[in-house]
């Protein structure tokens, strides 16, 4: 038996937004001059980190905060509760001790798309494949805050979600690099192609889009075969699907190097077995890299190493977690150990783009390696690469300067 429906429904505005941070400045400062809380999603952590910045400016450093996951494991699962306490149901809001701010920007990445039952008054957000715009469009009004949204500021009461990240000006619309390269263009512009209709130039024009009702339809005219999109935008959408296409295949051939071989006959040994095509990739930092499907490879352990040598945890660790020293000749404490242990960070694209990059960022860390921590006591942290932080949390590494902050996550630059 199929479950009862929630019975919950939004009905969403649509509405282009040029891709420019002062236009975003201003149209937010616009749409929360009375007050509410706005979520804007980025699609790269690099647009997060330059909209918060620009949004700090005009708001100040207390409206405005930021998601991604570029945060160290302690501190992401941190995020996600204020998130939950700050921005979720108002029935369980005041039970966390949170409390709703009068005025709030989140901008975000793509770890606000699902599991967080977080609920603002406005959305802006890149443009996406339509399955996960979908997802973003469901932090919007997920809640009933008084009868007909009566207790959200007056002119946030319809729903609206502004598409940005795009080059509106084009003859077939364009997503900026950063989509592309995580998305590929045909996704991308098959579901522009069928949000064209609700697509606005000015609010209150255009259709709107009834949730969770046109989720089906949407979806499979997205990643159907029917032709969808203005006549105009054909021949580049075409392009893109043959384009789109040969990356399947080629993901298609890299997925069959790390297959399983053919059940051998009983009493066979099953060495061999795991045959993977890459030689040791089944067995080193690097072999374990490249069986990901993803840019982000690498995953450290963050320390700091104070200006006299000392290596502590993180000093804005909470609950007397932060601050403590780590001893190097022997194996840390279990409760220390399991504190570094949650200090893990999975490095950006920056620190794997070539195999030569991954190379020397792999040597690198580990000419930091301590000795006393690979030792089988040290359970916790033997085997694992670690990043150190100096006394103010910056650190070099494969020609970038990496900067860590409680309030903005792990922003990485080239070397000057």
């Amino acid at each position: 038996m199929a479950p009862a429906a929630s019975g919950r429904g939004t009905t969403v505005w649509l509405e282009r937004i040029d891709d420019d941070l002062d236009t975003l400045a201003d149209r937010l400062e616009e749409e929360l001059a009375e007050g509410g809380c706005a979520l804007v999603v980025r699609n790269t952590v690099d647009r997060v980190h330059e909209a918060a910045a620009h949004l700090r400016q005009r708001f100040g450093n207390d409206q405005v905060s930021v998601a991604h996951a570029r945060f160290v494991d302690a501190d992401r699962v941190e995020n996600d509760t204020r998130l939950l306490e700050t921005f979720g149901s108002p029935d369980k809001v005041p039970q966390a001790g949170g409390s709703r701010p009068t005025k709030h920007i989140v901008v975000a990445s793509q770890v606000v798309e699902q599991s967080l039952d977080v609920d603002f008054d406005l959305l802006v957000s890149d443009l996406a494949p339509i399955d996960l715009l979908l997802q973003r469009m469901g932090r919007l009004h997920r809640h009933q805050r008084g009868k007909e949204q009566c207790e959200r500021p007056p002119r946030l009461r319809a729903a609206r979600c502004l598409i940005t990240g795009v080059d509106w000006t084009t003859r077939v619309p364009q997503p900026v690099k950063g989509s592309r390269t995580i998305y590929r263009d045909y996704p991308l512009l098959r579901s522009l192609a069928v949000l064209e209709p609700y697509l606005a130039e000015t609010a209150g024009q255009g259709q709107a889009i009834r949730l969770p009702d046109a989720i089906h339809p949407l979806v499979q005219a997205a990643y159907g075969s029917e032709t969808v999109g203005p006549a105009e935008w054909q021949e580049t959408l075409e392009k893109a699907r043959i384009a789109d296409d040969a990356h399947q295949a080629d993901q298609c051939g890299r997925a069959r190097d790390f297959l399983l071989g053919p059940v051998k006959k009983p009493g066979q040994p099953l060495t061999g077995w795991v045959n993977a095509g890459l030689g040791d990739a089944d067995d080193t930092r690097r072999g374990a890299a490249q069986v990901r499907d993803s840019q982000e490879t690498l995953e450290v352990l963050v320390v700091q190493r104070r200006a006299d040598g000392t290596l502590t945890t993180l000093p804005w660790l909470g609950k007397n977690r932060g601050g403590l020293k780590l001893p190097t000749d022997a194996a840390p404490p279990v409760r220390l150990a399991r504190i570094v242990a949650s200090s893990a960070l999975r490095l950006p694209y920056q620190f794997s783009s070539t195999a030569k990059v991954l190379d020397q960022v792999i040597a690198e860390l580990e000419a930091n390696c301590i000795p006393a921590w690979q030792t089988k006591e040290a359970y916790w942290l033997a085997g694992e690469l670690i990043l150190f932080l100096d006394e103010n949390c910056r650190s070099h590494l494969a020609g970038y300067e990496l900067r860590y902050t409680r309030a903005n996550g792990l922003e990485v630059h080239r070397d000057n």
